[in-house]
């Protein structure tokens, strides 16, 4: 929801282990969590706040003047030391120590079985590997992964910005650390629980126009479905 209470074409997307990213957005436009950090503020439909008058409000604000000053000497309340600040306070957001990761090192009990045998559909049958890899589940790719458009209207995804055929409707993969705690999900929140992601892989999304080489009917069972989400929510860290 942005400026004047108007529901966005695209979801937030978390800011949990950003600091990991290559890049940031859905879209992959931005280089750097401080390129990211004042479009927010300045575009129309999210905080529609021109610079200048951020800036304004923060200097009239007592204590952040000498807080800016200890912390970038002698340069001020600028856009650029507050995107600079965001930045920094956003790498601090990481995923903690999660009964997956507990279990991986060698505690049997730190999962239910449900999880454990997610975990295989995970690596195997269920194909969420090839792109959810790593400590962050994530490849830093951009995919098309068949959402349907809402109200018929396509995004472009990647491609407004790589003009690549393969391009056409990606988005970057998210990380699934914590996944349990950001619904709703998909680049557009069009799906408000885990399982119904799970559906709609399972089925090789819903717009085969443009879909990625990735994206199969997997034929899951509806246990392996439960167990898959079971080893999603074993992602949950404990709270910073």
């Amino acid at each position: 929801v942005g400026f004047g209470m108007d529901v966005l074409p695209r979801a937030t997307p978390t800011i949990l282990n950003t600091a990991f990213n290559p890049v940031q957005m859905w879209d992959g436009r931005k280089g750097t969590l401080e390129d990211q950090a004042l479009g927010p503020i300045e575009a129309e439909g999210e905080m529609n706040m021109p610079l200048p008058e951020l800036l304004q409000r923060l200097k009239s604000i007592p204590g952040y003047a000498p807080a800016f000053e200890a912390a970038y000497p002698g340069e001020g309340i600028t856009a650029g030391t507050v995107a600079r600040a965001i930045a920094s306070f956003e790498r601090t957001v990481l995923s903690t120590e999660s009964p997956f990761d507990r279990w991986r090192r060698g505690d049997e009990r730190a999962v239910p079985e449900s999880a454990k045998r997610g975990f295989e559909v995970f690596v195997g049958k269920g194909r969420c590997a090839v792109c959810h890899m790593g400590y962050n589940f994530t490849d830093n790719g951009f995919h098309n992964i068949g959402v349907r458009p809402k109200d018929g209207v396509a995004d472009p995804g990647r491609y407004a910005h790589r003009p690549l055929p393969s391009m056409k409707g990606a988005f970057k993969t998210p990380t699934l650390r914590d996944v349990a705690l950001t619904a709703p999900y998909m680049r557009d929140g069009s799906y408000r629980t885990l399982l119904e992601v799970v559906e709609h892989y399972d089925r090789g999304g819903d717009v085969q126009e443009n879909l990625s080489l990735n994206i199969v009917p997997l034929g899951l069972t509806r246990q392996e479905m439960l167990d898959l989400v079971a080893f999603m929510e074993s992602l949950t860290g404990a709270p910073q």
